[in-house]
């Protein structure tokens, strides 16, 4: 299961928590493997409701220590991650769903790896990836490939954003609770703040930041119309705080990229795999030939 080579190393920090501070990814590059069960349970049928990438993960992952996952699903295999190529355009596919992955998600990165898949950085805004970004904003057009190009305006909410998210939370110092892999340290910093914050909006916590009111409306508005990293975040105001928070301490809006081919090659790929380390079942064996071919 393991490439030789993982094409996306872990550098840095990895989505870990906050709420639920578990290394996944230490656990799935364990050379004792997930968990092992007992001989005379090998081929023991267990029902899996879903075949999106939870359930086909789960369903590999118990394949390989013995078990035989029978899957239920209503639909198409692969829940939100979907892909469609376009008729007579060779290499064109459109993401039906899932369509930009944080490299922090170690554990999805995981099993891309494993199936030898392509990715390449998402073009969002004034990164690399996109060359030049092009902001249209009540009628003034904007060009730039930095932050630096835009007017101080900008620059100004992003340092507002930056400070508001050290003032309220202490934010450096749990994502480096978080880098670290320190669950307790983890949970030292996250669990005060789930009573503060559990019914705050994301609005709520930019009105009544300090750095913000020393700020015009102005600065708030394109904070919401413009936004920060992935781009706009007004349509996410109404949200609680706590899940914003989480996507900005785990890396979520940051250093995303895309499957070259389409995201649909991972759940398929899953399905399709013929693991190398198996228990009880013969060599070659998938999900698919579990279920008789079926796709």
């Amino acid at each position: 299961m393991n490439a030789p080579t993982a094409p996306h190393p872990v550098a840095g920090l990895t989505s870990l928590g906050p709420d639920f501070p578990f290394a996944y990814d230490d656990w799935l590059a364990h050379p004792a493997g997930l968990g092992a069960i007992p001989a005379e349970r090998h081929g023991t049928e267990v029902a899996i409701v879903g075949a999106g990438i939870a359930g086909l993960v789960a369903a590999y992952e118990l394949m390989r220590m013995g078990l035989k996952p029978v899957l239920y699903e209503s639909g198409q295999l692969g829940g939100r991650l979907r892909s469609q190529a376009f008729e007579g355009a060779d290499g064109i596919v459109a993401e039906l769903g899932g369509m930009r992955f944080p490299r922090s998600s170690a554990a999805f990165y995981h099993y891309v790896d494993a199936l030898g898949l392509e990715t390449r950085p998402f073009p969002n805004p004034l990164t690399p990836a996109a060359g030049s970004t092009v902001i249209d904003l009540e009628g003034e057009t904007l060009y730039a490939e930095t932050l630096a190009d835009l007017p101080p305006l900008f620059q100004e909410v992003a340092h507002a954003y930056d400070a508001a998210l050290e003032e309220a939370f202490g934010y450096r110092s749990l994502r480096e609770a978080i880098a670290a892999k320190d669950p307790a340290a983890v949970k030292a910093a996250w669990n005060p703040l789930v009573p503060l914050w559990d019914e705050r909006t994301f609005y709520d916590f930019v009105t009544t930041s300090k750095p913000f009111r020393n700020l015009s409306f102005r600065h708030r508005e394109v904070f919401g119309q413009v936004g920060f990293g992935t781009g706009g975040w007004d349509s996410d105001f109404p949200n609680s705080m706590l899940e914003i928070l989480r996507v900005n301490a785990l890396d979520y809006d940051a250093d995303q990229h895309l499957i070259v081919g389409g995201v649909e090659q991972v759940p398929q790929g899953l399905w399709r795999h013929r693991p190398k380390q198996m228990v009880h079942w013969p060599e070659g064996t998938s999900l698919a030939s579990l279920h008789g071919g079926g796709t």
